[in-house]
């Protein structure tokens, strides 16, 4: 039986996706739990068909109501069925604060503010560059979409109560007086494993995350074939595979029978993942979206105790260098890819401790914690003008009223 012993004097907060599964790190792990940690009644709308249920009521996970709708396949229904299905399943909720994390629910935001609802948005992706990069939109077409996305992210600038900005360059698109950075640092407790094989044993290399060709998923599988001194390496991928044809065409490089392809897989298949790898892979293509991302692997298998090889972008660069934690490689060059897995096997002791400098950089820089406590302070900013009753209700007591 659900657990639902919640206070109604708490405020009311729905989490909603069009695009994300209820395991996410991000949205779930780290931002509902943490909400929940902090005193909220938090739900997740979410299209995630595991947590379905044939009533229809949440099913309830560490403090958070999981709301699941269907999730159609193909990205047109997507488009045209599960943002409405959110969002019915949101306003059901009747939440004092709703917080979306994709774009194709500003529409949805924008009503949601009509209503008189708080609304925040949280942004993950630079948009607007994103679709300038997406190989299944027409040239000529690109262009156009971005202009709109454009036209779309300055109306919910404007109009929400909140921008969430997971990086300082797409929260320079925003309202500063609005737009609060919450980067999407890693939890170091969560991989924290005394059971994991020791480091000099283990014979993995990472490649965590979805899988599509401008992540360099041919590129890495084309340099595991390529790993000559170091035969006992294995190419350990987890992830949702971008489509049939993308597999298909790996699965006929030389490269395939060192993969250990696994799916999809849940935080603690994660944490198992990179108990038993030697490195962590952090590549993509040179797009100018991707050589200006903070993407959350870099700094999970940092908080893993394992040593990086990133594409060579100036921002990850900088990680690597400042913290010591790993190797940088031209993100295509699959000989030099292969160059440095063979380097981090041949070295156990060195790329060891590349990889507890990268924990202890976790710690002392790149800790979820101090972001958690900059989306809590934004929450009790923006509630507190609403009455003595809600302020009262969040956290201790202790809100502060905004300089």
């Amino acid at each position: 039986m659900p657990d639902r012993s919640v206070r109604s004097d708490r405020v009311k907060v729905v989490h909603l996706t069009t695009t994300h599964f209820a395991d996410d790190a991000r949205i779930f792990t780290k931002e509902c739990v943490g909400l929940a940690q902090a005193g909220y009644d938090v739900a997740l709308v979410i299209p995630d068909n595991r947590y379905r249920t044939a009533d229809g009521r949440p099913v309830r996970r560490q403090g958070v109501d999981i709301v699941a709708v269907e999730r159609p396949v193909g990205l047109l229904p997507r488009l045209l069925k599960t943002g409405f299905s959110v969002l019915r399943a949101a306003i059901r909720q009747k939440g004092d604060v709703y917080h979306f994390h994709d774009p194709e629910l500003i529409p949805g935001g924008l009503l949601l503010r009509l209503m008189g609802k708080t609304v925040i948005y949280d942004v993950h992706e630079d948009l607007p560059r994103d679709l300038m990069t997406r190989a299944w939109i027409p040239l000529r077409l690109r262009p156009v979409l971005a202009g709109v996305a454009r036209v779309l992210e300055w109306t919910a600038g404007k109009t929400m109560s909140g921008v969430v900005a997971a990086t300082p360059i797409i929260g320079q698109r925003f309202p500063a007086r609005k737009t609060v950075l919450v980067q999407n640092f890693a939890m170091a407790a969560e991989f924290a494993d005394d059971d994991a094989p020791p480091y000099a044993e283990r014979r993995g290399v990472a490649f965590v995350g979805t899988i599509t060709e401008t992540r360099c998923a041919v590129e890495v599988v084309e340099a595991i074939g390529k790993v000559g001194s170091s035969p006992e390496a294995t190419l350990l991928m987890a992830g949702s595979m971008g489509s049939t044809e993308l597999q298909q065409r790996m699965e006929a490089l030389p490269g395939w029978p060192r993969v250990d392809y696994r799916g999809r897989q849940d935080r603690a298949g994660v944490k198992r993942l990179l108990g038993e790898s030697r490195v962590g892979l952090v590549l993509y293509h040179p797009t100018r979206n991707y050589q200006e991302a903070q993407p959350v692997k870099l700094y999970e298998y940092m908080a893993a105790g394992i040593p990086l090889i990133v594409a060579d972008f100036p921002y990850m660069r900088s990680v690597v260098e400042e913290s010591r934690c790993g190797l940088c490689v031209p993100p295509c060059d699959t000989d030099a890819v292969a160059a440095a897995i063979d380097w981090i096997f041949a070295h156990p002791e060195e790329a060891e401790a590349m990889g507890r400098r990268g924990r202890e950089a976790i710690r002392a820089r790149y800790s979820w914690e101090n972001e958690q406590r900059t989306l809590i302070q934004l929450y009790e900013r923006i509630l507190a003008p609403r009455s003595p009753a809600v302020a009262s209700s969040l956290v201790g007591g202790t809100t502060e009223k905004p300089q």
